[in-house]
């Protein structure tokens, strides 16, 4: 009989638990409420920039200058993968350094963290990895058992904090971490080319973790990511907003969210190149990541996060607001001395010619 009760116990708690990871934090009472429409434009940063010609987009931008290719990979990498070649590898290069090295200098922790994270991780961050909406990647579970392919390092940087406690006097704790992001963008019409939605992107996050003896310290914190943010995208040049988001955006672990969105000249339009979350104390009690206040007694601290650099929406923003009528690039003043040079400019060597299976029959090269 007893047997019988722990058996039910274990299949309730199992229930109860599911039903658990789908409540959501609480939320900021300004934050606005509804769909991604009632978002609040909360700054405007930069000069919008101006042409006397028509604007290219990045995509078109990139192939003439020979550094960015997309075509011909859906028998090399498949849809939405592209390659970096020259001054946008470069470019890739300088924004991640540009980021890390004034990261450092405000306090922030450089780590590493794995690529392959087990699913609990992932719930406790928030994230569903087993349902179908999912845009993560599964690791071959004949391989490697319940794992997943990490889309932001967060969920890494969590993992290191997961199930252990840190000192009052050592908070708050700042990490800055550069990663491989992998998502499984839907294969739909929107944003088919380019590098606005794509499966693999280069990131630096930015993940605070806080004390909460008066409950304001990760609300300052994550005003400093917001602040940190602004200050990267002014230094690159970028004419920017800053986006108060509604409850529909927040997802499941966000008490409050900011995002930042550059203009894009070439895309006629704001597109997202950060956001920054306080996800108070969600994470941690998932987690069970504490701190020891000034009593010995453990309590669970609050957890912010925020992207530095996404490396793909700033080359978008970079590459369609400084071209130039002849199809050159201004590079931003930060990132010149990265490059050695200020202006992107096409190669001298001849590109590529394809000769694959999928040619038309008048440019076949003659094999000897």
């Amino acid at each position: 009989m007893l047997a019988q009760l722990y058996e039910s116990e274990v299949e309730l708690e199992d229930v109860f638990y599911s039903k658990a990871l789908l409540l959501p934090n609480t939320t900021h009472p300004m934050t606005p409420v509804g769909e991604g429409c009632q978002a609040r434009v909360v700054e405007l940063v930069g000069e919008k920039p101006e042409f006397d010609f028509q604007p290219k987009g990045h995509l078109e931008i990139g192939e003439k200058l020979g550094i960015i290719r997309q075509k011909r990979l859906s028998h090399v990498s498949g849809h939405r993968s592209y390659y970096l070649s020259g001054a946008a590898s470069e470019l890739e290069h300088a924004l991640v350094h540009f980021a890390m090295v004034k990261l450092k200098k405000r306090g922030f922790i450089a780590m590493s963290v794995p690529d392959m994270i087990k699913a609990a991780v992932f719930e406790g961050c928030g994230i569903r990895p087993n349902v179908r909406s999912s845009l993560l990647y599964k690791v071959d579970p004949d391989r490697c058992k319940d794992m997943n392919l990490a889309g932001t390092s967060e969920v890494g940087i969590a993992g290191y904090f997961m199930d252990h406690a840190v000192k009052l006097k050592d908070l708050p704790i700042k990490v800055v971490c550069c990663s491989t992001c992998y998502r499984a963008e839907t294969d739909n019409l929107n944003e088919p080319w380019g590098l606005y939605r794509v499966h693999h992107f280069s990131k630096v996050e930015m993940f605070g973790v806080t004390a909460a003896e008066d409950g304001t310290e990760s609300e300052k914190l994550l005003q400093e990511f917001v602040s940190i943010q602004k200050e990267m995208y002014s230094e690159l040049g970028l004419h920017f907003r800053v986006m108060e988001m509604p409850t529909a955006d927040l997802g499941l672990p966000a008490f409050q969210k900011f995002d930042a969105e550059a203009w894009m000249a070439g895309r006629q339009n704001y597109g997202e190149i950060s956001s920054a979350s306080n996800c108070t104390d969600y994470q941690s009690r998932r987690l069970h990541i504490m701190y020891e206040d000034a009593h010995s007694i453990l309590r669970h601290v609050h957890t912010v996060n925020g992207t530095a650099v996404a490396v793909p929406r700033l080359l978008i923003a970079i590459l369609e607001n400084n071209q130039m009528e002849n199809g050159n690039v201004r590079i931003p003043k930060v990132l010149q001395h990265y490059l050695d040079r200020d202006v992107i400019v096409k190669p001298s060597c001849s590109p590529q010619q394809y000769i694959g299976p999928n040619q038309y029959k008048r440019n076949k090269l003659t094999e000897f």
